[in-house]
């Protein structure tokens, strides 16, 4: 056996394993998803690294498991952040639509001292194109056929697009459970005030109708009730 060939592995393994592990923990811990591929990468490496120390493999073979290796690596690491990427967008697509409805509203409300910091559309389209260029650069690093400093520049882009979209989901999510607060707490003030209003007129009917028997006779009539004959003696 080449002792180059397992130095080799070996240096692989020390390299990229611990970046494939903080991948796996961003997609389960930071992301909340867990994902059966990133096991199933590492899993891989090893198979490659156990058929290149076979017997029955060939010394001609041993580059092409090398190879092998390190695409899984490649996958175990740099999958994770474009799935969380991909379920955050997701998550965002939801809560910018319904931003966008009530963009109007919360706009107009600025006037009134109300939502001062609320992005506009524009600034939300600015920041999103700043978004989808970081994740672009991400895509066209996963291309690259080999691990090195322009591919992990590509993965630390994926996580920047990923907390920028995070932090701007956040952002937009806030604003609409406060304006969604704002027009339910009106709302119910405004059935207080017609609940409040209601009762003070019922009492007053209430009394007008025991104090002045000839406003309850007219009520009575207005409402289409039978008012009893007077009895004679």
């Amino acid at each position: 056996m080449d002792h180059a060939v397992i130095e080799r592995f070996l240096t692989l393994i020390r390299d990229n394993y611990p970046k494939a592990d903080r991948a796996s923990f961003f997609l389960e811990e930071v992301a909340g998803k867990t994902n059966v591929l990133v096991m199933a990468n590492l899993r891989d490496v090893l198979s490659h690294l156990a058929t290149t120390l076979s017997e029955e493999t060939s010394p001609d073979e041993w580059g092409a498991q090398l190879a092998s290796a390190e695409e899984h690596f490649r996958r175990a690491i740099q999958e994770p952040y474009a799935i969380a990427l991909g379920n955050l967008r997701e998550r965002f697509n939801s809560v910018h639509a319904r931003y966008q409805d009530i963009s109007p509203r919360i706009q107009e409300s600025k006037g009134r001292g109300l939502f001062a910091t609320a992005p506009t559309p524009e600034v939300i389209q600015v920041q999103l194109r700043k978004i989808a260029d970081l994740a672009s650069e991400g895509r066209a690093a996963k291309r690259r056929n080999r691990i090195d400093s322009k591919w992990d520049d590509g993965v630390a882009d994926c996580i920047e697009a990923f907390d920028k979209l995070e932090l701007l989901t956040t952002q937009l999510s806030g604003y609409v459970h406060e304006y969604e607060s704002i027009v339910e707490s009106r709302h119910s003030k405004t059935w207080t005030i017609v609940g409040t209003v209601a009762s003070i007129v019922f009492a007053i009917l209430s009394i007008a109708l025991v104090v002045y028997p000839d406003f309850t006779l007219a009520v009575q009539k207005f409402v289409g009730v039978s008012v009893p004959p007077v009895p004679t003696h």
